[in-house]
C-alpha cells in the first residue's frame, strides 16, 4: 500500500522519524515489523513500527546511510511525499512470544528501540508486568532526543546510556558491562524477569550468551520464552 507522509522529523546527521497516515483495516501488534520502501523502487527493508497498534498514524524510526541502498534516498523525503508499506507484518518482539509476569526488561541499541516503543504505546503491556525497565544504549546524547520525551512520561523505569559523550554524565558504560555489574537486571532469574533484545547483531549474541548461561529460554513463535530477541534486521 502507499500512503502519504505527514510528519518527518530530523534528530541528528544520522536518525529521523516518518510517519503516515493509517488505513482504518490496517492492523498489527505491538514490536511487529514490516517492509518499507519508496513507490517507483524496487528495494524495501525491514522496519519496526514505532507506533502503537492503537494509533491513527504509522510511524518508523530510521538511520541515514549515505550509500544506503534505501537511506540514501528515504532521508530526503518530505511531507506529501508516500511510502509503500507492505500489508504483511511480523516479528519475534511480540508479547505472544515472551512469558508473562515478574518485570519486563526492554534493552536496546540504537535504533533497536524501535520496537519498545510500540510496546509501551500498547495500554495492554502494562497490565502483563508487574515493572517495566528500559535501558537504551546510543553513542551521542543527541540520538536520545527522538524518544527520550516519552520514555521519560511513560510508567516505566529508563535508563538511557551514552558510550561515546564526553559530556554526558549519566551510564555511559554498554548494557552488557551493566549486566555483568549487576546494575541492569539484577536478578538473572527468570522466574522473576522477563527481557526483550534488539540491537546489533554482536548485541544481541551477547546478551543471548549472558542469558542461555543462566538457563533462560528463547522464545519464538512456536513457543514462549523467558527471552525474545529480533534478528530480522540487515543495513538500510
Amino acid at each position: 500500500m502507499i500512503l502519504p507522509i505527514t510528519e518527518v522529523e530530523h534528530y541528528t546527521d544520522k536518525l529521523f522519524r516518518i510517519r503516515t497516515e493509517r488505513p482504518r483495516s490496517f492492523r498489527f501488534t505491538a514490536g511487529e515489523f514490516t517492509m518499507i520502501g519508496l513507490p517507483d523502487t524496487n528495494i524495501t527493508r525491514a522496519y519496526s513500527f514505532t507506533s502503537g497498534p492503537g494509533d491513527d498514524y504509522l510511524e518508523f524510526f530510521s538511520i541515514k546511510v549515505d550509500n544506503g541502498p534505501l537511506t540514501s534516498a528515504l532521508q530526503h523525503i518530505k511531507v506529501g511525499d508516500s511510502l509503500e508499506i507492505s500489508e504483511r507484518t511480523t516479528g519475534t518482539l511480540t508479547l505472544a512470544n515472551i512469558e508473562l509476569g515478574g518485570d519486563l526488561w526492554l534493552l536496546a541499541t540504537g535504533t533497536g528501540i524501535a520496537p519498545f516503543i510500540s510496546i509501551l504505546r500498547d495500554p495492554s503491556t502494562y497490565d502483563c508486568f508487574e515493572n517495566i525497565h528500559v535501558a537504551w544504549s546510543v553513542r551521542n546524547r543527541e540520538e536520545l532526543n527522538s524518544y527520550s520525551d516519552f520514555l521519560n512520561e511513560m510508567p516505566v523505569n529508563f535508563m538511557p546510556i551514552v558510550t561515546q559523550d564526553k559530556s554526558w554524565t549519566g551510564f555511559n558504560k554498554r548494557i552488557t558491562t551493566k549486566i555483568s555489574a549487576g546494575v541492569l537486571l539484577p536478578e538473572l532469574d527468570p522466574s522473576k524477569n522477563k527481557v526483550m533484545i534488539c540491537g546489533s547483531i554482536d548485541f544481541n549474541t551477547d546478551i543471548k550468551s549472558m542469558l542461555t548461561e543462566y538457563n533462560w529460554a528463547e522464545g519464538s513463535k512456536r513457543s514462549a520464552g523467558t527471552f525474545v530477541q529480533e534478528k530480522a534486521f540487515v543495513e538500510k
